[in-house]
């Protein structure tokens, strides 16, 4: 069901929905179209899915119990600190692209909150948060070697 939807939304996202069609299972070739078609997918999709480490998580993982497979999944991805914790909200200004390790895009930027002085921030993501919106954002400050004090983002979630 989910590599269904995954095709679903990357079909849609790549032709438009006035692409989207029904392979008849009247059809002779029906198996052979379809096929053919999701395995095209596959290929296409290969560098986007999965987007994060969920899939080395469960490789890692794979001997735990289903209830001790949710309790480590919280347990890494746990923010720490909690005592050191930072909440911002405020308007991303801007934000460059710096080298990210992880395979997701990793930037630095800046955050200006309502009251107070603009923020540096530095975080990284699926997909990059959009300048000029407002964001809660939910962090640690760290001293990076080259940009100096940060707040690195563990969750950006868009201010309504």
């Amino acid at each position: 069901m989910i590599e269904s939807f995954k095709y679903l939304a990357h079909h849609i996202h790549t032709c438009g929905e006035d692409s989207i069609r029904v392979i008849s299972e009247e059809e002779d070739n029906y198996i052979d179209q379809l096929h053919t078609e999701y395995n095209h997918f596959l290929e296409e999709t290969k560098h986007i899915f999965p987007h994060s480490k969920d899939w080395a998580f469960l490789v890692n993982w794979k001997d735990l119990s289903v209830d001790d497979l949710k309790e480590k999944w919280v347990e890494e991805n746990r923010i720490g600190y909690e005592d050191e914790r930072t909440k911002v909200t405020g308007v991303l200004e801007q934000y460059e692209l710096i080298q990210g390790d992880d395979g997701h895009p990793r930037y630095h930027g800046y955050v200006v909150p309502k009251e107070g002085e603009r923020v540096a921030v530095i975080g990284s993501a699926r997909q990059l948060p959009l300048v000029g919106r407002s964001y809660i954002i939910i962090g640690v400050g760290r001293e990076h070697a080259e940009l100096g004090n940060v707040l690195e983002i563990h969750k950006i979630i868009p201010d309504s």
